[in-house]
């Protein structure tokens, strides 16, 4: 699965935490925004961004085939762990620190943290862009694609610029307006999706690798066009913030005598233990971009069909099992500076509402999606990657098998991604940085075992093992940190009941589409949209949220369209 997108997404439909205020207009206002509205602002966007994500992706996918699938899928993991190594922690510190200062109308510290939060990530950027740079050559050597050197190449300039900001998305979420995030990512989808996709048709009849070459290049591009979006909008945030009075304490702007070394190594102290945490996952995704081609041709395939069989698994696959993951990371990204605040102010209670609701809501779609792709993998496959597998159509029953597999790995990133965000948001982060560790040296274990004997599907097993482990051992963190004891009760046995009820009648439904609908390609869409619309009525029927909740939401979306 890949990290990156994971840790950068911002995502998909959420909202169901905190207090009753209106969500304002983004162009008018830039407002604070509570629990809710900051997951809701994340969610919505992050529904758009993930169908550009796939807009992107897939059409890519069916222009350089599986084995150019396989060829990004090589680059991106150790463009991941750079990127993660230089920037991932800090914006979490920065939002956990930004929100303290904010809870106690330290507005000028706010923006001391952000200042000296640039410093210390511009420099970890242009080092590991440097890096990138000059060790090209010798990570594509040691992958057994030295053609990749120039995808390297054209990737390089993107990991300063991401760690530019991730300044300001950090800054942006600690102040709990997660609209600028939101913006930005959708910046950065569209315009890669526009430059990338025209660079690859472009580049094509200069080779698979040439075309690959144009869709990281667009992705370098969009990042320059999502670091400007940032930038102006945080201009304009401080302008209006410089005219308005913070009780005695004017907002004051960035300055060299704001540079606090104490400070920059406060924030590193705060955001190692996260970095460390966020390496965990790219670090065995650089592994396998490093063993897997070459040991599955040691199996007996050929190396172009080794690097298709690579490009399925962590291009096709993984593209439709991250859409609906991207909803746990918009819950994440609202429960880091949630948890801190509240927890500062002793609000622990209603620290563990607002944690359960988020479970619910994880499970509730996670079962929608895990379920649809596990009885319509073939459908889904052949309707969305049909020319991807024009050479090798022998392929399609592999990545459907794989599809199917993976579809376990939404509940599992899930609902990791919620304890895992209460836990760094409660500093603990060191706890599960030990679940990942321990999960993911199984996963290496397994494959390196079995990769000979299963193929291509040890990768998947592999992965399913490594979260399962690393969920286990979270939810026990979370259940002795936050003194939880599993207990019998009336309410907890009616919403079980009633979310057992609401799966047998999404499986039924789901047959009988299945039975009833044609053959051909078309029909998957139809029967998409009439199981969501069976499952969402369902949802209501059951009142599997409470009808405050749907209330709410009802209420916000007019709002929002407002």
């Amino acid at each position: 699965m890949n990290a990156s997108i994971k840790l950068k997404s911002v995502q998909q439909v959420c909202h169901i935490f905190a207090q009753d205020k209106q969500v304002k207009k983004y162009m008018h206002h830039l407002k604070k925004q509570n629990f809710l509205g900051g997951a809701l602002v994340l969610a919505g966007a992050g529904l758009l961004v993930r169908l550009l994500g796939a807009g992107f992706r897939i059409p890519l996918a069916n222009i350089v085939g599986n084995y150019g699938m396989g060829l990004y899928q090589m680059v991106f993991p150790v463009y991941a762990l750079l990127l993660v190594i230089a920037s991932s922690g800090i914006p979490v510190a920065i939002s956990k620190m930004v929100a303290k200062e904010r809870t106690a109308k330290n507005f000028q510290e706010c923006r001391k943290i952000l200042l000296n939060s640039l410093i210390i990530l511009a420099v970890f950027g242009l080092l590991f862009a440097t890096l990138f740079t000059l060790l090209a050559d010798n990570i594509a050597s040691l992958q057994g694609n030295e053609g990749n050197t120039k995808l390297y190449l054209a990737i390089a300039p993107a990991v300063l610029i991401v760690c530019l900001m991730a300044a300001f998305r950090g800054y942006f979420q600690g102040m709990s307006n997660m609209v600028p995030t939101a913006v930005s990512q959708l910046i950065e989808q569209t315009t890669k999706l526009a430059i990338g996709i025209t660079l690859a048709v472009i580049l094509l009849p200069r080779g698979v690798e040439w075309a690959v070459f144009g869709a990281i290049l667009g992705t370098t591009i969009a990042e320059v066009f999502a670091l400007a979006f940032l930038s102006i909008t945080y201009l304009a945030h401080l302008r209006k913030a410089k005219r308005e009075e913070k009780g005695q304490e004017r907002v004051g702007t960035l300055t060299v005598r704001m540079v606090d070394l104490r400070l920059m190594w406060r924030i590193f102290k705060t955001a190692l233990p996260i970095t460390f945490l966020a390496s965990v996952f790219p670090l065995i995704l650089v592994f396998d971009s490093l063993v897997v081609v070459k040991m599955l041709t040691e199996a007996g395939e050929s190396t172009r069909d080794a690097t298709r069989l690579f490009g399925i698994s962590t291009g096709a696959v993984h593209t439709l099992v991250n859409m609906p993951a991207v909803l746990a990371i918009a819950i994440g990204l609202a429960i880091v500076p949630m948890a801190a605040k509240l927890l500062k102010q002793g609000k622990k209670e209603e620290v563990k509402q607002k944690f359960f609701l988020s479970i619910k809501i994880i499970v509730v779609i996670a079962f929608f999606f895990s379920l649809f792709y596990l009885v319509f993998a073939g459908e889904l496959i052949n309707f969305v990657y049909a020319r991807a597998f024009h050479e090798n159509p022998s392929q399609i029953p592999v990545a459907v098998n794989l599809l199917r597999m993976e579809s376990a790995m939404i509940f599992l990133v899930g609902l990791s991604t919620i304890f895992t965000s209460l836990l760094q948001g409660s500093d603990r982060s060191y706890l599960p940085l030990i679940s990942l560790i321990i999960g993911g040296a199984a996963k290496i274990g397994f494959q390196l075992a079995l990769i000979g004997t299963l193929g291509i599907y040890a990768v998947s097993i592999g992965n399913i093992l490594c979260f399962t482990i690393a969920l286990s051992l979270n939810i026990f963190w979370v259940m002795r940190f936050m003194k939880l004891k599993p207990r019998v009760t009336k309410q907890g046995l009616s919403i079980k009941a009633r979310l057992g009820l609401l799966i047998g009648i999404y499986i039924g439904i789901l047959f009988l589409l299945k039975f009833l609908l044609p053959p051909g390609k078309g029909w998957i869409i139809l029967a998409g949209a009439t199981a969501f619309l069976g499952y969402v009525i369902m949802v209501l029927v059951l009142r599997i949220f409470p009808i405050r909740i749907v209330n709410f939401i009802k209420k916000r979306g007019k709002s929002i369209q407002e």
